[in-house]
């Protein structure tokens, strides 16, 4: 016999506005028994990223296709093999990538192979707990170290802006700019809350709640001569802002645009100052994680585990309790900026025991 199985349906596509809660439908399902070469998958955490919003609208998304209406939802998910008929895949092991909101979910062995295993080695060298793959030790870890040192090769003395400073990126490239490449760093945020966590905690030289104070006048004040790297996860009036303060041959990072996402096309911010680009020799750059792959794998897990174990990247987590059936809720959270951090849903009551 099979067993039953939860499941999160996409119910149908938002263009615009904010996606309610609704969206995401809870449904139980029958699974059928296993059959050979095929593994019981059971989910121990999600990863709820912005970048899911443009599969929410009914065009090409991020690097994927749109949901479909009335199938799973889907992301990066951390999931243990319960039980396995594939050769090669054991009991207990843990693997990551791109997964369906379902749980217990039956793969293939071919879908198995488009997944990562979890090295618990890693895990135990940074001290940390499995979620950590889904987030500083996985894809959000992975952005900010390829794009930081593809793109915006920091250099010492060099100052870096950051917005969206206290979200799950940010606060990884603001670390790595800091302690690792010695940058004067100030970056923006939507709360008093958040700002405190970014100076105190982090050991930001400056940041600002750019709901009380205007991202330009904030530059002014605190980076009179400039700078030199602009980390843009926002868009709109800030990547505006930082476009005007950039020095000569300055860097801009485009990560992501969550101010936009919501916006219909002739809604959206339009920056005036571009011509900026030109006078001032200014390099702006999109990218996508996939691109900086395969080389850079090996070379992240050479450099990442030891600084976090070291204390120069801090991990911090906002974690959602309850599984599936408050996922949806919480990406309609983390788009609305309440985390601080990597936004993760844990769908296990106890921790998993990794490291065996």
């Amino acid at each position: 016999m099979g067993c039953k199985a939860q499941t999160v349906l996409w119910t149908n596509y938002v263009e615009d506005g904010p996606v309610p809660p609704e969206n995401f439908q809870l449904k139980e399902i029958d699974l059928p028994d296993l059959k050979d070469g095929e593994v019981l998958l059971e989910l121990q955490y999600l990863s709820v990223d912005p970048y899911m919003r443009g599969r929410m609208r009914n065009a090409a998304g991020y690097f994927v296709g749109p949901f479909v209406p009335g199938e799973p939802v889907s992301g990066i998910g951390i999931a243990a093999v319960k039980e396995s008929k594939a050769p090669g895949i054991e009991k207990g092991k843990f693997y990551s990538g791109m997964y369906p909101w379902t749980s217990p979910h039956i793969a293939t062995k071919d879908q198995m192979g488009q997944m990562m295993p979890v090295d618990t080695e890693v895990l135990k060298q940074a001290k940390l707990p499995l979620s950590g793959i889904g987030g500083v030790l996985g894809h959000t870890g992975m952005t900010a170290y390829g794009s930081i040192t593809r793109i915006g090769k920091p250099q010492k003395g060099e100052t870096v802006f950051i917005s969206g400073a206290a979200g799950a990126v940010g606060m990884i490239v603001g670390q790595m700019c800091k302690n690792i490449y010695g940058c004067k760093i100030v970056g923006s945020a939507g709360s008093d809350d958040k700002v405190e966590f970014l100076t105190k905690e982090l050991g930001f030289d400056a940041a600002w709640n750019y709901k009380k104070m205007p991202t330009l006048d904030a530059l002014k004040k605190f980076c009179p001569e400039g700078i030199d790297i602009y980390y843009d996860n926002v868009g709109g009036e800030q990547l505006e802002a930082a476009i005007e303060m950039c020095k000569p041959a300055a860097r801009i990072v485009c990560c992501g645009m969550i101010s936009q996402y919501n916006k219909k096309g002739d809604e959206r911010y339009g920056v005036k100052n571009l011509t900026w680009l030109v006078f001032r020799k200014i390099k702006m750059e999109g990218f996508l994680l996939a691109q900086f792959f395969p080389d850079m794998i090996p070379e992240f897990f050479e450099h990442f585990p030891k600084w976090i174990a070291e204390g120069k990247i801090k991990d911090t987590e906002y974690v959602v309790q309850g599984g599936l059936a408050n996922a949806g809720q919480a990406f309609c959270d983390m788009m609305a900026g309440k985390n601080t951090g990597k936004a993760v849903v844990k769908c296990v009551d106890k921790d998993p025991i990794v490291g065996k």
